[in-house]
């Protein structure tokens, strides 16, 4: 019995002692790692202080580079127009090549050219530079700021294919309106100094301050710059965290993993008229607070590891699986997201080796080739851009590349503009290349469209003015052969005189209607819209023209849905059908032919197909179709079309011609509902 007693006695004691060292370690731990938590806290707070004094100073220093570039423009303005002032102040007949000479070679300019208010040439010289002459699109420019004299002056900048082939062009029209002057100079040194001022320049260079990880400016469309390669970023709308810094109106922080490690980023909106509104995101390096975190850790398992080794040991071994587990399923989660994005992006991108063979490719890129299956194929097998070879693009000395081109894919024309970048190695070699490709088929066709309505307008201006005056004598003309064909009929030859009198008057009815049309193209849209029966009004229509079709052999057809309704002008419509069938008329040239009509409800419009049977439009001239004036037909006056153009257009809807399935042309026009 007293050996039990002492033995439990003795085990109390044990479990006593244990209880009493357990008790000492937790306060230890507990203390240190309080003390640990605070210095932690301070730590971060002070370089999160230190990062949004960066980022401020980052912003203020990105809207003074703007300042500064607008200011380049300012001081280039200056300079060129107080020699346009000179040069206006002299007589236009006193200006003479010779003349020009000696003030080119006087301010260091490569040429001076003079234009009179009719775009004609009065005089021009070239000094030196690489220019010969003044390019076509400066020689549109010029005739552009004849016509629209509101700004009167232009600032063009030429980058060649070499640094010494960098030119300005400056045009302006002086304040008499009687001449454009056209200054040529070399643009180098304005290139050179916005190259030091610009805001990608300033992002490299602050960049390299110790500490910074990555300076980088993300909008809603993507990446605008970054001081290095940033990998698959998420997009804004993807993170919860950017999503809700963009909305806010101060700086924020976190810790975020960034290519494979830790760091402090700093995010904040911002905004100028250059650039669109996005994040200015800064990374800073978190050495220095690691540093002080581990010393503390160092000195929280001195305290602890003679009681706890095997449980520390524990806990940092099942601590360790975990967070591998977590970093596994981000990446995971990463990866997934980011090759989502790659394949939803509607800009086509590409991967190539050092051989020009497609490696990797989303399904943009697929569907803008035209390839179902594009991997495995050459950069010169593609066959869309043949100036841009890829022996080209490895040898040329520039690490990026840009092409505009127009070509046909899988049988449609498309307008595609190609960025390719090289990828080098950290020895300058070249490993292959990424190529992206927009499709700015539609982008190319709406300022066609917004050409063709500044055109409109300016007609419309002239009209109003010419229209009246031809008129009245018209009609005197008329009234005058009505007059002698009835009351001064000769005795001799009066078959003949009858037959002239004839002539006169259908020819001013002719010249009437074609004035009619004029004024119908260059009438104000004053379109009475209105909620109308489209499928009734086809039907009417076919109707009316119904005994001038059956006499001409033409076949006409309609397909519609049954009340299928439309906000417009019931006139307007009436008259675009009108033209249409005559337009179709005349292409089938008294032969007989088909015509069919049809209407579908869409989504958010009204689709209207006018298809006939002649000999259809060509791929060279469907953009001219509907320029006033313009015409293939002998007796044609180039007004019917860009008639219906201009009612679709007040219409708020939009007209294209396709090449029809009855082997003519098809016009589509779409309507809002």
């Amino acid at each position: 019995m007293l050996g039990s007693g002492k033995s439990a006695e003795r085990g109390f004691e044990h479990r006593y002692i244990a209880l009493l060292i357990v008790i000492l370690a937790v306060a230890v731990f507990t203390i240190t790692w309080f003390g640990i938590k605070e210095s932690r806290s301070d730590s971060l707070q002070l370089l999160v202080l230190q990062g949004s004094a960066f980022v401020e100073a980052l912003a203020e220093s990105a809207n003074n580079a703007i300042v500064s570039e607008r200011f380049f423009d300012y001081l280039v303005h200056k300079r060129y127009s107080e020699l346009v002032v000179d040069l206006g102040g002299l007589e236009l007949n006193s200006i003479n090549d010779q003349l020009l000479v000696d003030i080119s070679l006087a301010h260091n300019l490569y040429g001076i050219f003079v234009y009179a208010a009719d775009s004609s040439l009065v005089a021009g010289a070239v000094t030196a530079g690489p220019v010969v002459k003044p390019p076509d699109f400066v020689y549109d420019e010029i005739t552009q700021i004849i016509a629209d004299p509101e700004q009167n002056y232009l600032l063009l900048l030429d980058q060649g294919d070499s640094p010494d082939e960098t030119v300005h062009y400056y045009v302006e029209i002086t304040n008499r309106l009687d001449r454009v002057i056209l200054i040529i100079a070399d643009a180098l040194y304005y290139v050179d100094a916005l190259s030091q001022t610009q805001i990608g320049y300033l992002t490299q260079k602050m960049a390299r301050e110790t500490g910074v990880e990555y300076i980088i400016y993300q909008s809603t469309d993507g990446i605008i710059f970054s001081s290095k390669k940033t990998g698959r970023l998420l997009s804004i709308e993807s993170d919860s965290f950017l999503t809700e810094s963009l909305e806010s109106d101060s700086i924020r922080h976190r810790e975020y993993s960034f290519q494979d490690s830790k760091v402090l980023e700093l995010v904040r909106p911002f905004a100028t008229d250059t650039y669109p509104f996005g994040l200015l995101r800064v990374g800073l390096s978190l050495d220095h607070y690691r540093t002080v975190s581990r010393g503390y850790d160092v000195q929280m398992i001195t305290l602890s590891a003679v009681l706890f080794s095997l449980v520390v040991v524990a806990m940092l071994y099942l601590g360790t699986r975990r967070r591998g587990k977590e970093m596994a399923r981000q990446y995971r989660r990463i990866k997934s997201i980011s090759d989502k994005i790659f394949e939803e992006m509607r800009t086509g991108v590409a991967a190539f080796d050092n051989r020009g063979v497609i490696t990797l490719a989303n399904d943009a890129f697929a569907g803008i080739m035209g390839q179902s299956d594009p991997v495995g194929i050459g950069w010169d097998e593609l066959t869309v851009a043949p100036e841009m070879t890829f022996d080209s693009i490895r040898q040329g000395s520039d690490v990026s590349c840009e092409l505009e081109t127009e070509t046909r894919v899988a049988g449609a024309m498309k307008s595609l503009l190609i960025a390719v970048s090289k990828m080098l190695n950290a020895s300058g070699e070249f490993e292959g290349m990424v190529a992206v490709v927009y499709d700015i088929t539609r982008l190319k066709e709406l300022e066609q469209k917004s050409a063709r309505r500044e055109r409109l307008s300016e007609m419309g201006n002239l009209a109003a003015g010419v229209a009246h005056e031809i008129r009245n004598p018209l009609n005197a003309i008329s009234i005058a052969a009505q007059r002698l064909a009835g009351e001064f009929t000769p005795s001799e030859g009066r078959d003949e005189y009858l037959a002239f009198t004839r002539q006169i008057k259908a020819e001013t009815k002719r010249l009437n209607d074609i004035i009619t049309r004029f004024l119908a193209l260059a009438r104000e849209q004053n379109e009475r819209h209105q909620r109308i029966n489209l499928s009734r009004l086809l039907d009417d229509f076919v109707g009316l023209i119904r005994f001038e079709a059956d006499k001409l052999a033409i076949t006409v057809k309609v397909d519609t849905e049954p009340d299928l309704h439309v906000a417009a002008d019931p006139d307007g419509i009436k008259q675009v059908l009108s033209n249409l069938f005559n337009n179709s008329k005349e292409a089938l040239g008294g032969q007989p032919g088909d015509i069919a009509i049809s209407a579908r409800a869409l989504a958010d419009r009204v689709q209207l197909r006018f298809a006939d049977s002649g000999p259809g439009v060509a791929d060279e001239i469907r953009d001219q179709v509907f320029t006033p004036y313009y015409t293939t037909k002998d007796a044609g006056t180039g007004l019917g079309l860009p008639t219906v153009h201009r009612i679709v257009s007040g219409l708020g809807g939009d007209i294209s011609v396709e090449q029809s399935k009855l082997g003519g042309a098809e016009f589509v026009i779409n309507l809002p509902r």
